[in-house]
């Protein structure tokens, strides 16, 4: 079946098959932390390539196409989704558009990856080539999957793959550290237990704190945010809890933690006497920037230019390549398409550009596993 498969593939446009796996992956539901699904699907793909896919430990999927040299080059796209499993992720074709809930974020890049198992099969390279689906690129999974890769396996250059962010090269990591502030006291009634230490109150009087560190701190590129605020139970009770999620961000690696280290001196300090404090670090995205001269960055402006692309803006973001700068690992991440509506409902993808975008990532795997550009 797998041969056949292979066969009738063959004369295939690259881009419609890779448009056909990014639906059929779409529609295999991988809420965060549960992409078991999904993955049995990738390594079912990889297999129909004559390619034997391994789950690690944490869940990635993993297949190596052998070369001469070691260790390998990755490209690595995420199987993981922002949606929870009751998400209705059908894929809806509308003109040269497909609407989707992941269908860009990111299952057009994990079909792209599925492709460059096609293109380098049977080649001689160069250099070894490690083709991964990573869980637990999103949110609250803090790379998890990219983490237990760049920290067990040796590599060479690490390429994170998105099916959206065609226009760009990502050539620094935006670090953020995440911090889970809960405050806990006694409760009461605001009137007959006057004077006990509201929660809610703590919290406000933390946050201020927090946020003015930042603002003193007086470093460019550096963002505080307070994502989500809960406590109190009705308006006529003194709050026993309180709980906010915070984040930092900042491509300076150092920036980041001396920042993260003093806003929490800051929540510390400001507790009242009478509440208690759980303070958690549940998120941790290494910072980082490659070279603007280096070779894998000169490949892979090489490569848009071989694809008809014009030159990319090279920026900074938060991707899988964030675990490789955190490593020293050198690490870019390349776009597949255009798209709109990231991590919302109303998600789509452009398919015209598709086809470029193939052709830029399959040079750049030629030129850094078959020519061997980044050695």
């Amino acid at each position: 079946m797998a041969d056949v498969d292979a066969a009738m593939t063959a004369a295939v446009d690259p881009a419609a098959l890779v448009l056909r796996d990014a639906r059929a992956i779409c529609e295999v539901a991988a809420p965060p932390f549960a992409e078991e699904v999904r993955a049995a699907h990738v390594i079912n793909r990889f297999a129909i390539h004559g390619l034997t896919a391994r789950r690690d430990a944490t869940g990635n999927v993993i297949a190596i196409l052998p070369g001469t040299a070691e260790p390998p080059v990755m490209f690595a796209a995420h199987l993981d989704t922002v949606f929870p499993a009751d998400t209705d992720v059908r894929v809806r074709e509308v003109g040269e558009h497909l609407h989707a809930p992941g269908i860009g974020d990111n299952s057009l890049g994990v079909a792209a990856v599925l492709h460059l198992a096609r293109a380098l099969a049977g080649r001689p390279l160069a250099r070894s080539v490690a083709l991964v689906a990573t869980v637990g690129e999103e949110g609250l999974g803090d790379l998890r999957g990219a983490k237990a890769l760049v920290g067990e396996l040796p590599m060479h250059a690490f390429v994170a793959v998105e099916g959206m962010g065609i226009e760009e090269i990502t050539v620094g990591g935006v670090g953020s550290i995440r911090i889970r502030a809960e405050l806990r006291g006694p409760g009461g009634h605001p009137w007959s237990d006057q004077g006990r230490p509201s929660a809610i109150h703590g919290l406000v009087t933390a946050l201020a704190g927090a946020a003015a560190v930042v603002e003193s701190a007086d470093e460019p590129g550096l963002v505080f945010n307070v994502g989500t605020v809960e406590g109190g139970t009705a308006v006529n009770v003194i709050a026993a809890t309180a709980v906010a999620t915070l984040e930092l961000r900042c491509e300076d690696d150092a920036v980041l933690r001396e920042a993260a280290a003093r806003v929490g001196d800051a929540i510390r300090s400001a507790l009242p006497p009478g509440l208690e404090l759980d303070l958690q670090r549940v998120g941790d995205r290494p910072g980082g920037h490659i070279d603007a001269d280096h070779p894998l960055v000169l490949a892979a402006r090489r490569a848009r230019a071989v694809a008809g692309l014009p030159p990319a803006n090279e920026a900074s973001s938060s991707t899988d390549a964030n675990a490789a700068h955190g490593r020293r690992i050198p690490a870019i991440t390349v776009g597949i398409t255009t798209g709109a509506g990231a991590h919302t409902l109303g998600e789509s993808i452009d398919t015209a550009p598709v086809g470029a975008g193939l052709r830029a990532l399959a040079e750049l795997a030629e030129d850094l596993a078959v020519r061997g550009a980044a050695d």
